[in-house]
């Protein structure tokens, strides 16, 4: 029961690592990406691949996953941002399928639905982390150090031109930002927060196959930033730990197995529904929409010389 658990919890670490990617594209500049799962699959493929060629390390696989994510979401953004945002989520929902029939299909690479196994425990500062716990503690100890530091960004000025390019992306360019920079940068930087959460679910698990990042997984990490609150820098861990922990929880109960699926489906329905529909109670969003733009033309420098309307004088 508690090996059970841990891992359980680990794995609420790790996804909410990997909502918090999606949480900066969707919560923070509100575009709705349908292929957060491509990137997570990313970062677990490379350190199923690099991770026995390196020891294991952490650092060259976390930076190496990072990057190859990057590269896939600016890709992504290149492609989807030339259209309007309804457009933007039919492209991401044809780049998670063609990178998940990548997986399943490039069997001498990813060895498809059969998976590669075999994946060594991760070395930080040339220390094994080999058991259970001390991966746990690793992925905690990153998933807390993320949440800080979304914390961080949001309250920037990044974060506030993100959140003004969410709320009216129109007034955000008359105030001389682009709306689509800013979304470029929202979408890479995701990418890579996400790609984090699939090395650190590579190393914990050993095991990495296609099916784990499907269109599936997408739409359960857009469940764990919808629950845990659009925005929220704290609301990754809060879905992660009803999405990924609580609802499988279900299984601990006295319950027939014909009734436990079923029954975790309907739980992790309503809470969406419940979500969407408490949020029409706290229309907080012109307030919002207010202070953000204020705030970004707080930002703009301020004229100089003769055109600030002083007079010249000869």
């Amino acid at each position: 029961m508690i090996e059970y658990l841990t891992t359980v919890g680990t794995l609420t670490g790790i996804f909410a690592i990997a909502g918090a990617g999606l949480n900066i594209t969707l919560g923070y500049a509100g575009v709705f990406s349908a292929a957060q799962a491509v990137f997570v699959g990313i970062g677990a493929y490379t350190t199923a691949l690099l991770g026995p060629r390196v020891d294991g390390s952490f650092l060259v696989c976390a930076l190496v996953g990072i990057g190859l994510a990057m590269v896939a979401a600016v890709a992504l953004a290149s492609t989807g941002l030339r259209v309007s945002d309804e457009y933007f989520i039919v492209a991401s929902l044809a780049f998670q399928i063609i990178i998940s029939t990548v997986f399943a299909s490039w069997y001498s690479v990813t060895k498809g639905t059969d998976g590669i196994s075999g994946v060594p425990y991760p070395q930080v500062f040339g220390i094994e982390l080999g058991t259970h716990g001390a991966g746990s503690a690793l992925v905690w100890t990153i998933a807390i150090l993320v949440v800080a530091l979304t914390a961080v960004l949001r309250r920037g000025a990044a974060g506030r031109l993100f959140f003004a390019i969410r709320e009216d992306p129109v007034a955000t360019e008359t105030l001389g930002r682009s709306p689509v920079v800013g979304k470029y940068a929202a979408i890479v930087l995701g990418a890579g927060v996400s790609a984090l959460g699939g090395v650190l679910y590579a190393f914990y698990t050993g095991f990495v196959n296609a099916p784990t990042f499907g269109y599936s997984l997408s739409i359960e990490l857009v469940a764990i930033v919808v629950v845990g609150g659009i925005g929220l820098s704290i609301g990754p861990i809060i879905g992660g730990a009803i999405i990924v922990a609580a609802i499988p929880l279900i299984s601990l109960l006295d319950l027939p197995s014909t009734v436990v699926g079923p029954l975790q489906q309907l739980v992790y329905g309503a809470l969406i529904i419940a979500v969407v529909v408490l949020r029409g109670y706290f229309p907080a969003t012109g307030a919002l929409r207010g202070r953000m733009v204020r705030r970004l033309a707080e930002m703009r420098p301020e004229p100089s010389g003769p055109a600030s309307g002083g007079k010249v004088t000869s």
